[in-house]
């Protein structure tokens, strides 16, 4: 069954969809800032499926942003799928798929398939991640290494 899209939702909707691309692009541009500003201050933030830790709050998922900028030479995420669920006029819920390929600067190469399970709110700046969940669709896929 298919939620019904409210009219007075459509463009809540919309900006949803505008932070989980914004996500996607801050990541992979490696623009931890403007990343971390996607997410609430208390924000929960768990890649622990990935063996990446839970992140708790803007300082922590910095930290962690600043690891990933550290680490990776590059990424792509193209994000898919997104449903929408439990809207309200300053909540909802969703889950959302992407194809993740990272090359690491030590030249290891990796595929993921991620579900995200989301939690948003709207605050003033608009509409932020409040909770993030990442599980694996499958399990990650070794592409081997490029001599970098």
């Amino acid at each position: 069954m298919v939620d019904r899209i409210e009219p007075s939702h459509v463009v809540d909707r919309l900006e949803i969809e505008q932070l989980v691309n914004a996500y996607a692009l801050h990541i992979d541009f490696q623009e931890i800032d403007e990343w971390v500003d996607l997410f609430t201050e208390d924000a929960f933030f768990d890649e622990s499926e990935f063996d990446n830790g839970l992140h708790v709050g803007h300082e922590a998922i910095r930290a962690y942003g600043n690891v990933l900028k550290a680490t990776a030479e590059h990424a792509s995420h193209i994000m898919a799928n997104l449903v929408i669920r439990d809207m309200t006029e300053n909540s909802a819920t969703a889950i959302c798929f992407a194809l993740v390929e990272a090359q690491m600067k030590t030249g290891e190469r990796a595929r993921y398939q991620v579900r995200y399970f989301d939690n948003y709110v709207k605050t003033q700046d608009g509409w932020k991640f409040s909770k993030r969940i990442l599980r694996k669709s499958f399990p990650v896929e070794d592409m081997g290494r490029e001599d970098t």
